[in-house]
Formats: structure tokens, C-alpha cells, sequence
């Protein structure tokens, strides 16, 4: 992919793919909830969501990136169709051993390069103290979308 064309978290993260005022009993159903909008688009296998739940459980709490939020991914081969994310805002946290979670996105990727500029932005948006306020307080779906939406104009000016 070339410069311009390259997927941005506001292609990907819509009102169907981000949920709120989600209740959830444990980080593995959070997984499979977050996870549901990626399976119901096609666009993740339900083997790729159980292949993030093994994954967690072989390497721990990693997949939380920043206090209380949480980046599930899994592998390509394990049922990727097409890039896509997710998002989940939980009204009450789960703990992944002693990590808690109060938003989880759920990120698929075809291979391990097609990701990389999302990620980058996705780093840029959990180091805005505004947006990580919405995703720990189980926030407006739409002030978050409007949020990523300034943060690739701030982006594509600079």
C-alpha cells in the first residue's frame, strides 16, 4: 500500500463495530463480544477469536496495552479474513489475571505488515489522555469516533 491509501481506524471502527455499555463476566467472553461484529462481517473466523483467548492464556496479560485497555489480535493464518477492528466499552471491568480491562478492540490483520500504519495510529490515539478517558469510563461511541476522525486530520496536515 502506497502513501494516502492505507486503512485508518475510522474506515474500520463504525457504529457496528463499536460497542458500549457492554456487560461482560470475564475477559474471555469480553473477547467473543468484542469479537462478534468481526464474525458477523465476515471478516474473522470464530476459530481466529478462540486462537486470541489460547494465545492469552499462553502469554498472560501482554494484550493489555495501557492501564485498563486491552488489544486482542491473533494471528493471520488463524482466521483473518480482511483487516478489521473492533471496539468494545465495558460498563463494568473484567480482569485478565491482576489487569484491569475497561475497553477492548479486537484488531485482525491479514499479515503482519498491513497493520503496521493502524497500530501507529492506534499508539498515537492511546497516548490522548481525552480519548483514553472515553474508553475508561465507558464513553460516547460517537465522541470516540470523533476523536480518532480529528486525531487522521491532525495526522494527514502534519
Amino acid at each position: 500500500m502506497s502513501g494516502g491509501t492505507s486503512t485508518m481506524i475510522t474506515d474500520l471502527l463504525t457504529r457496528e463495530t463499536l460497542l458500549s455499555d457492554v456487560s461482560c463476566d470475564s475477559w474471555q467472553e469480553l473477547v467473543d463480544v468484542a469479537g462478534a461484529p468481526l464474525v458477523e462481517a465476515g471478516s474473522v473466523t470464530p476459530e481466529f477469536l478462540a486462537s486470541i483467548k489460547e494465545t492469552v492464556e499462553r502469554y498472560g496479560s501482554y494484550m493489555v496495552v495501557v492501564d485498563d485497555i486491552a488489544l486482542f489480535h491473533g494471528r493471520p493464518e488463524a482466521g483473518a479474513e480482511r483487516i478489521a477492528l473492533s471496539l468494545a466499552l465495558l460498563e463494568h471491568p473484567v480482569y485478565l489475571n491482576d489487569a484491569r480491562i475497561t475497553a477492548a478492540f479486537v484488531l485482525a490483520a491479514t499479515d503482519n505488515d498491513s497493520h503496521i500504519d493502524l497500530m501507529r495510529e492506534l499508539a498515537t490515539g492511546l497516548g490522548d489522555e481525552h480519548l483514553l478517558e472515553l474508553l475508561r469510563t465507558n464513553g460516547s461511541p460517537d465522541e470516540i469516533l470523533a476523536t480518532f476522525t480529528r486525531m487522521e486530520h491532525t495526522h494527514e496536515e502534519s
